[in-house]
Order: structure tokens, then sequence, then C-alpha cells
């Protein structure tokens, strides 16, 4: 075992780096979760156009992830090289979470245009700054035990940012007027949350994000094509990338027909945010026990293990779409404790991968690593929407009528019968990454060896 002693990050800056767990989330979540829902029922957009707008976005997502992280990568500034990127595109992203959720009174086409644009750079946005931010776990520390605690803390965030638009969006949607009104002011508050989460993150990455700023005249620029070399080579990045996505592909494309499962299917919308409640609560249970696994199991057991074992209480829902309440909560309690391990495990195995490039290939490349991991979590999230949107318009739904059995047992099977689907491609993909805990240390020492 490799018992170097290797460079920490202060716990005062590991919390307020793990703002950006809070920011980051924040977005996501409430994309995830509820903008499809805005779109159709809120905004009047069909559902084949919002398909339409997630795939169109991810193949820009495509082209820009991968050049923001290089370009990350690549800056020499007096800020360092991602906190430049964090603290001018943060405020950029809390407008367009703003605009996002807000309605304006347009004709039919130019509804498109609107979804469309300010969509697409919202997208934009978040590139700017998650990637950034998402880079930085590796500065931070050196140790790969405190990585995971850093990851756990930014976990913890997202857990805050799950209670702040899981359990209260509704309620603070009405209490904010409801309708148009309502939606546009709760995404005003989290666009003023997610940028001042994203500032003190990057306050607390000031002490390790530092480089020598470029000399006057000195070009900047980079190989792209070398770079990206890095990454396809990657054998253990390219399957934590497919684990990682369908992992989120599952949780997207649940999150996408959510409130259709309980609008629809049950009837009862008020049980979104007591679902949302049991669900919350035992993720954050699953949090402080991750490090603890993670030693135990070693980080790639635990996630496919964390993988098979959310399967079962979906399966259950599946088979009884309309179970009573007692087991629904039982069953989401359930599969939020166990789901969050591998939600929570891929970047915390993201620096390791990071490592494993610097071996194989001499050089390291956190940003493109960390935008391949990021534009993963938004490929899934949209194809999940995707899914959603598609599959709901083929079966004929209709926005706020009485839906026929076909669309019923269509919400029903996106709800938890598709997620098996991501889930079982997730094991079958974690089962070719090489890095156990045995392979890992033999990577430190060829580094500490080098100088790392």
């Amino acid at each position: 075992m490799n018992n170097k002693q290797y460079a920490k990050a202060k716990f005062s800056d590991v919390l307020k780096y793990s703002f950006g767990g809070l920011g980051s989330n924040l977005a996501f979540i409430l994309v995830m979760s509820y903008l499809t829902f805005f779109y159709t029922d809120i905004f009047g957009i069909d559902t084949m156009v919002v398909s339409g707008l997630m795939l169109v976005s991810r193949f820009i997502d495509a082209f820009t992830d991968p050049i923001m992280g290089m370009l990350g990568d690549h800056t020499r500034s007096k800020l360092g090289r991602y906190r430049p990127w964090i603290i001018a595109g943060a405020p950029l992203l809390g407008i367009l979470v703003f605009l996002l959720f807000t309605a304006p009174e347009l004709s039919p086409n130019m509804k498109i245009v609107y979804v469309y644009v300010v969509y697409i750079a919202y997208s934009l946005a978040s590139t700017v700054v998650n990637i950034p931010y998402h880079s930085l776990t590796p500065v931070m520390s050196q140790d790969p035990n405190q990585r995971t605690v850093i990851v756990s803390w930014k976990q913890g965030m997202g857990i805050v940012s799950q209670f702040v638009v899981t359990i209260l969006a509704l309620p603070l949607v009405e209490a904010f007027g409801g309708g148009k009104q309502g939606w546009a002011l709760y995404g005003a508050l989290v666009g003023i949350l997610t940028t001042v989460s994203f500032w003190i993150c990057a306050w607390g990455g000031k002490p390790y994000d530092v480089c020598e700023p470029a000399k006057t005249g000195e070009k900047q620029s980079f190989n792209m094509l070398k770079d990206l070399r890095l990454l396809i080579k990657n054998k253990p990045m390219l399957m934590l990338m497919i684990a990682f996505g369908t992992d989120v592909l599952a949780n997207a494309t649940c999150s996408a027909v959510n409130m259709y499962y309980f609008k629809y299917v049950l009837g009862r919308e008020d049980l979104v945010p007591q679902v949302a409640t049991v669900t919350l609560i035992t993720g954050i249970v699953a949090i402080p026990l991750l490090p603890i696994l993670t030693k135990w199991l070693g980080k790639k057991r635990l996630y496919w293990l964390g993988s098979l074992f959310s399967i079962f209480p979906l399966v259950v829902m599946w088979i009884m779409p309309t179970a009573p309440v007692l087991i629904l909560m039982t069953m989401m309690g359930v599969f939020g404790l166990i789901s969050k391990l591998p939600g929570t495990l891929g970047w915390a195995m993201l620096p390791e991968c990071s490592d494993y490039g610097e071996w194989k290939f001499g050089q390291r490349a956190d940003g493109l690593m960390s935008s391949s991991l990021t534009f993963i979590n938004k490929f899934g999230m949209a194809i999940g929407g995707f899914i959603a949107s598609f599959f709901l318009g083929l079966v004929g739904f209709v926005a706020n009528q009485e839906q026929t059995p076909a669309v019923l047992g269509m919400i029903a099977f996106l709800r938890f019968g598709m997620p098996v689907i991501g889930y079982i491609a997730s094991l079958i993909s974690m089962a070719f990454y090489e890095i156990t805990n045995e392979k890992y240390d033999e990577i430190r020492r060829e580094l500490d060896a080098r100088g790392r």
C-alpha cells in the first residue's frame, strides 16, 4: 500500500469549494426535474419540440465541452487556470436560469425560437462554469482519500440543491403567485443562489489554482487533436463516461416524467414534495457512508454494486405503478439511498482517470477529463429528456387532460422501466473499468518516482 503523505487542502477551503456543488446542482436538478413539464404544461410547447431542443443542444455540447476543458487546461492568468471562467461565467448562468423559466407572451413560432435560444445559451454558460469547477477537484488535493471526501462535500451541497428544488419548488412557485409568474420568480431565486454559490466556490479554490501568468507577447495555443487523444486512449475514462452517462440517463428519464407520474397516473401532485423528502433524507444518509464504503470495497466495486441494487426498487414500482403510498415511499427511499453512491462516485473516480492519463501518456489534462464527464452528464440528462418527450408524444400525450391507458403505461415505463435499462448498461461498462485499489497504488508509486 502506498503510504506517501500527499498535499491536502484546508477544511475551510474544502467547505467553500463545496458550494460549487450547490450552484451546479441547483440548475441541473431544476432543469432535469421541471423544464420539460414547464415547457409543455405552462409555456404550451409541444413535446416533440422539446425533444428536438434537447438533442440539438447536445450536438453543440459535443464540440464546446472538450474545447472548454482544453481552454481551462491552457489558461494562464493571475487568477489561475480555472477560477477566471467560474467568476466571469456565474452571473451569466444565473440570468439564463431565470430566463429558462420565464414564459413571455409570444406567438407559437416565436415561443419555439425563444426556448431554443435561451436553452442553448444556458447550456453554453453551464459549460463555461461547470467544467472549470469540476477541474479544480484534483487541483485542490493530491491525496486520493481526501479527493473522495471533497467530492462527498460537493455532493452534500447537492443534497441542499435537491431540497431547494424537489421539495421547495412547487410550494415556492405557489407562494410567488403560481403559474408563469410563480415559475419566473422561482427561476430568479435559483439564478441568484447559483451565482453566489459559484463565487464562494472560486474563493475556496484560490490558494490552489495557481499558475504563472502568460508573458507579454507569448502565444497561448493548444493542439486539440493531441489533447483529444489523451481522452480517446484513456480506457478507464471511457468506461467511466459510459457507466456514469447511463446512470444519469436513468435518473434524467425518471425525473423528466416525475410530475407526469404523480399528476396523471396517481392523481396526487401533493405527493411530489413528500416523496422527494424521503428520497432526500436517504440520500443524506448515503453521503457520509461513501468514504467508509469506498475504503472497504473500493470505488469500482462500490459503483457496480450501487448500480445493481438501484434496479430492485425500480422494478417493484414498475410492476406496481399504482402501489399504496407506503410502498411508494419505501421503494423511493431505498432508491435514494443506493443510487446516491454511484451518482457521487463518478466524480470521485475522475481524478484517478486523470492520474492514469498522466501515468500512461506523460501529460495531465484535468480540464479535458472534467469536460468529458460534464458533457456525458448533460448528454445523459438531455437524452433522458428527449426519450421522455418523444415517447410521450408518440403515444398521444396531450397536456392537462385525462390520459389514455397507453399514455399511462408509457409514463410508468419511463418513470421506472427505462432507468432499469440505464443501470444495466452501467453494470456492463463498469465491469471493464480497470483502476482497482491495487492498480491505483501502482500508478501513484510510479508518478511519485517521476517526481509528480
